[in-house]
């Protein structure tokens, strides 16, 4: 392996590059490297490399792999780690969004037309350009159309199982024209945070 294609960094590069280059051209991501399947040590390799997946013994591990494999409790609930989400109307650019990600270092738009309509992601953004070789669409024509969403009474256990039954990266909170965000990344440094107070 050479290196390791992440959308973050798929992103970044698009914006860079004319529309002609292709995916191909993009800068791969260093490979990290982890010498144990524990998931509270993969997680701090995460996060102290700014990587969304490494490599163990041969094989990608990936936030979702890290979020899934992680023992969660009932006490704690996802709206404790939840953030204000940072949203898109739904006639925003493709570009726009992307550049919004990038800027907040996020990979995911909630898309708001009056209410919560849809959510796009740096993913739909990537595949989408690899199709079309443009980001002069509207989010709401590639946005996945419905978000997951949780309560504020969600527990952590709840939420993670609730985003890997319907294979999300995010889970979404909504109260009083606030709406709230969790993702796999926070999450993962959840995780993280919890081995820092051992």
């Amino acid at each position: 392996m050479i290196g390791l294609f992440t959308v973050d960094e798929g992103l970044r590069e698009i914006l860079e590059r004319s529309v002609e280059d292709k995916l191909r051209d993009v800068k791969l991501k260093k490979i990290v490297r982890v010498n144990s399947n524990d998931v509270r040590e993969i997680a701090k390799a995460m996060i102290n490399n700014s990587v969304d997946a490494v490599i163990f013994s041969g094989k990608i591990v990936t936030e979702k792999d890290v979020v899934k494999g992680f023992k969660w409790n009932d006490e704690e609930r996802m709206i404790d780690i939840a953030v204000r989400a940072i949203t898109a109307e739904g006639y925003t650019k493709l570009s726009t969004a992307a550049e919004i990600m990038i800027r907040h270092v996020i990979r995911h738009l909630p898309v708001l037309e009056e209410q919560p309509i849809g959510m796009i992601s740096a993913r739909d953004i990537i595949y989408r350009f690899s199709e079309k070789l443009s980001l002069q669409e509207e989010v709401k024509q590639v946005m996945v159309p419905y978000l997951v969403k949780g309560d504020f009474n969600t527990t952590l256990s709840e939420g993670v199982e609730l985003m890997m039954k319907n294979g999300v990266g995010s889970l979404v909170f909504y109260e009083k024209n606030d709406l709230y965000i969790v993702t796999l990344k926070d999450l993962v440094k959840h995780i993280y945070m919890y081995e820092m107070k051992l």
